[in-house]
């Protein structure tokens, strides 16, 4: 075993001692020492709506195929590779291999934090993930990402109410939710066609709705260093449209 491989009694002091530190802070406490975000990326937004407007700028130069293709050369690697990481945002989106977020909203490395998941739930291991992006590691916005044609949607519309996977039961009360907007606007809740793109949307708001009322999330958000923002990818036109800020 490399030495790389092992971790020394001093280290793992240090990582008990972190995490007492953090315990000890009170819930939605940012911990990330915001001038450091600087470091590797000079241009890293400063405010929730400046990220916001980072991703929406970022996905107009994907789907206009104007990418700028930021923080990929040499400086960045080796910053990144030297500095403690400072993702300007959090993204929870869905493990479809057609929706890479640091493509879609042409990022750079270390920019995002990015938890994916088929159908974009927020599990509790998730939500941790995301809870830790955002307090500890000093992300100004936490983004909701759905897409269109979603295989996890459709299995959800297509099973709803059986028994199924977690991952497709965790979009069930948007099934249910889109179902009824559905029937209230004329149209047939049975048909998927005119299900599936409605319980997409309903989901991402669901899920920001929810993140948006849990610590760390709630906290940081009253204390105006987060944003709660969620949007749907369309994968004809490449575009994402603001569901949420």
């Amino acid at each position: 075993m490399t030495d790389t491989q092992i971790l020394t009694r001093r280290n793992v002091l240090r990582l008990g001692a972190l995490s007492g530190i953090l315990a000890l802070l009170p819930k939605g406490t940012a911990t990330a020492d915001p001038v450091l975000g600087t470091i590797c990326n000079p241009n890293r937004p400063t405010t929730p709506q400046d990220a916001l407007t980072a991703l929406t700028d970022g996905n107009t130069r994907w789907s206009t195929q104007t990418q700028q293709h930021p923080g990929e050369d040499t400086t960045r690697r080796d910053c990144v590779a030297s500095n403690a990481q400072t993702p300007f945002a959090a993204i929870l989106s869905c493990s479809d291999s057609r929706v890479p977020p640091e493509l879609l909203f042409d990022q750079g490395l270390g920019d995002l934090f990015v938890s994916r998941v088929a159908g974009n739930s927020a599990a509790r291991i998730v939500e941790e993930s995301l809870g830790y992006g955002t307090k500890t590691l000093g992300s100004l916005i936490l983004f909701v990402l759905g897409h269109s044609d979603c295989g996890a949607v459709k299995a959800a519309v297509a099973s709803y109410p059986r028994k199924a996977p977690e991952f497709v039961e965790l979009i069930y009360p948007a099934v249910r939710r889109a179902r009824k907007l559905v029937r209230k606007s004329g149209g047939d809740p049975r048909d998927p066609a005119q299900v599936v793109p409605v319980a997409t949307d309903q989901h991402v708001l669901m899920q920001a709705d929810r993140l948006r009322k849990k610590d760390p999330f709630r906290h940081l958000i009253a204390q105006k260093v987060l944003m709660v923002a969620g949007g749907r990818y369309d994968l004809s036109t490449q575009q994402v449209a603001i569901l949420l800020s």
